[in-house]
């Protein structure tokens, strides 16, 4: 072999594990984990601003049914309860389930919503752990990612469990 190619490949393979073993520009590092701090922060400010929404059409259905409710009820108040209501149950019975009815509906619109919230924070909070995690190199960057994708999934599984659970109790 060609003694000038060995010198060319050896410098090569020199020059190939000093940049893999080359400390991280960390004010790269740091630029990258403000990047991801704002973008959580607004995918979260999104998230929430959901949530409000929700809350605020939820109350208004809310009134809108019990006024619903109450003007029915007025204008059938000389009918005889039987044409307003389920044989066997008083008048008012059908008016109080539908209440009942439209707060379980929001319940469960504000459970999804809560659940978009927590999973834009623990997205917000993984994307900025990934970004610090490039601070290091080999396998501590690795087990720093592998760590905060763990983080992630248990914070996504706990709010996919309160998720369920808020659906389950309408």
């Amino acid at each position: 072999m060609n003694p000038r190619l060995l010198v060319i490949v050896g410098a090569t393979a020199a020059l190939a594990l000093a940049a893999c073993t080359q400390a991280p520009d960390q004010a790269q590092v740091q630029r990258d984990v403000e990047k991801a701090q704002a973008e959580g922060q607004k995918k979260v400010a999104d998230a929430q601003a959901k949530l409000d929404q929700v809350n605020a059409e939820n109350r208004k259905d809310i009134v809108e049914t019990r006024v619903d409710t109450a003007s029915d009820a007025a204008k059938n108040a000389n009918t005889t309860p039987t044409r307003n209501a389920e044989p066997g149950t008083p008048a008012n019975a059908n008016a109080n389930k539908d209440v009942a009815n439209a707060q379980d509906k929001a319940a469960k619109k504000t459970a999804d919503a809560q659940y978009d919230v927590d999973k834009a924070t623990a997205e917000a909070e993984y994307d900025v752990a990934v970004a610090r995690c490039k601070a290091q190199t080999g396998s501590a960057e690795k087990s720093c990612k592998d760590s905060a994708k763990s983080t992630y999934d248990s914070k996504i599984n706990q709010a996919k469990a309160k998720n369920a659970n808020q659906h389950q109790r309408g």
